[in-house]
């Protein structure tokens, strides 16, 4: 018995040191940015939550405030492109933080892989994976992302077309212009099934009155949804966005993430 005791006071110990050391890891970074200051973020529509948390998180830590705006990610991309006053960008895929940094509008060592995202699916009735085409065909409406603006309506996109069901179901298809609009759609009960990000189905609350089934999709139906970031060449504050970066991606953040619903960086 004392011996087990003695254990457990040492891996105590262990375990607050490493705390302590992540916490003076993050107090050191912090100490390169002087005053409190606010950085500005534009955000795929699919991280809404998580990044919410993690803000909350980092302004509590640090005293540093986000400011977020949320979209597809292309519109926020053609906002950046007209010199949108955002710090930093984090993306739903890897080609619009690729585009900018071709175009000098990101810096090109700053681009992280910072998420990877999961489609489901959502329907108002039970479904299994091996009845998803006869499904489909049943819904009266199904709404998807835009494709053209947003990387989960083109995995939607994808799976629809391998399971050769894209023109025979072009009628009922219920476009938003991001996942998050498209969630919307679904969790007012104006559509009874969509594709939607599994982060934003795990954080639905289910009730017996109205259930909500979701079935998370097969990766390998669709392209990997890879979310990049990066820092965009006009921040006022290219210190603190740095910071910010090496936050989101440190272990304990990336933990949280995944608790959300994405894969994260061990999987990319």
């Amino acid at each position: 018995m004392k011996k087990s005791a003695a254990l457990r006071r040492h891996f105590g110990k262990i375990s607050q040191l490493v705390r302590l050391g992540f916490v003076f890891i993050t107090a050191s970074l912090a100490a390169s940015v002087t005053a409190a200051e606010t950085l500005r973020l534009a955000v795929a529509s699919n991280f809404i939550r998580p990044i919410q948390a993690i803000a909350e998180d980092y302004q509590a830590l640090t005293g540093h405030k986000l400011l977020v705006s949320y979209g597809s990610s292309g519109k926020l991309y053609a906002q950046i492109r007209h010199q949108a006053p955002f710090d930093i960008f984090l993306s739903a895929d890897q080609d619009k933080p690729q585009k900018l940094i071709e175009n000098q509008l990101a810096i090109a060592d700053s681009y992280v892989i910072y998420a990877r995202g999961q489609l489901a699916l959502w329907s108002t009735s039970p479904i299994r994976l091996d009845q998803l085409s006869e499904r489909l065909l049943q819904a009266k409406h199904l709404a998807i992302a835009n494709p053209k603006l947003a990387p989960y309506g083109l995995a939607a996109q994808q799976i629809l077309q391998k399971l050769s069901l894209w023109q025979t179901l072009q009628t009922r298809l219920v476009m938003g212009e991001n996942i998050g609009q498209t969630y919307q759609f679904l969790h007012s009960g104006n559509v009874d099934m969509g594709f939607i990000a599994l982060s934003q189905a795990r954080m639905t609350p289910r009730t017996k009155q109205d259930p909500v089934f979701i079935l998370a999709l097969p990766e390998e139906d669709y392209e990997a949804i890879k979310q990049a970031g990066v820092i965009l060449s006009h921040s006022t504050h290219p210190k603190l966005a740095k910071h910010f970066m090496n936050y989101l991606l440190s272990p304990e953040v990336q933990q949280r993430i995944a608790q959300f619903g994405y894969l994260t960086m061990r999987k990319n």
